[in-house]
């Protein structure tokens, strides 16, 4: 029994320190363009070509996995602290980081798969599809998406007030990961999301590292 508690806890924080890896690598192998969904004809002439290629697919699917692992390592992280006084804490952060990449989930589907069709169907004369990127980034899609966001980050800042309290992971480990997971919005400038990525890069796999030296 022990054993296989040993493999789970191993797989979580592989999970975790891939999934942080992932989120740091994002931003430096996405296209980046000005985006105003006000103007979505003026928008899709610049983008177009940033969204059908292939750095723009490969960045997004690995964000998409990156948030996919970022769930198992949060599962393992509330494991590890279950069985101390942060407890509540640790529920309440797996509770709100699961609800905000859940709903994050959907818009970096539209970004994967939807975004590149607008962008050739744009590019090989198809103008009147333009009105759709405005659709998109002002409609309901967005509201879900900024919720997700702020479920993301209040999950991650309660996750690092139950590794602060619990004592038992390193504590900026903590700290660091919620500043960086608070901190992850798609509209900032490249060079803030390049930073925000290393700093989560870091103190997710600082995490990792901890959880595997401790089982």
């Amino acid at each position: 029994m022990q054993k296989l508690s040993t493999t789970r806890v191993r797989f979580g924080a592989l999970a975790l320190g891939l999934s942080a890896l992932l989120l740091a690598v994002f931003p430096l192998i996405r296209p980046f363009f000005p985006l105003d969904p006000t103007a979505p004809a003026e928008t899709l002439t610049v983008a177009s070509p940033a969204v059908t290629s292939a750095p723009w697919i490969v960045a997004h699917l690995l964000c998409m996995l990156a948030f996919v692992m970022l769930l198992y390592g949060v599962l393992t992280l509330y494991a590890h602290l279950a069985n101390g006084h942060a407890e509540p804490h640790a529920f309440w952060a797996t509770v709100f980081s699961f609800a905000g990449i859940g709903l994050i989930l959907p818009m970096l589907g539209v970004e994967t798969f939807i975004l590149p069709i607008i962008g050739k169907l744009y590019m090989t004369g198809h103008t009147d599809i333009a009105p759709a990127l405005g659709m998109i980034y002002l409609g309901p899609a967005l509201v879900v998406f900024v919720l997700g966001l702020v479920l993301l980050a209040l999950g991650a800042i309660t996750l690092a007030v139950a590794i602060w309290r619990s004592a038992v992971l390193p504590r900026w480990a903590g700290g660091l990961l919620a500043i960086g997971l608070a901190l992850w919005f798609p509209p900032f400038p490249r060079v803030i999301r390049v930073i925000d990525g290393l700093l989560i890069g870091l103190s997710g796999v600082w995490l990792a590292r901890s959880l595997r030296q401790q089982t």
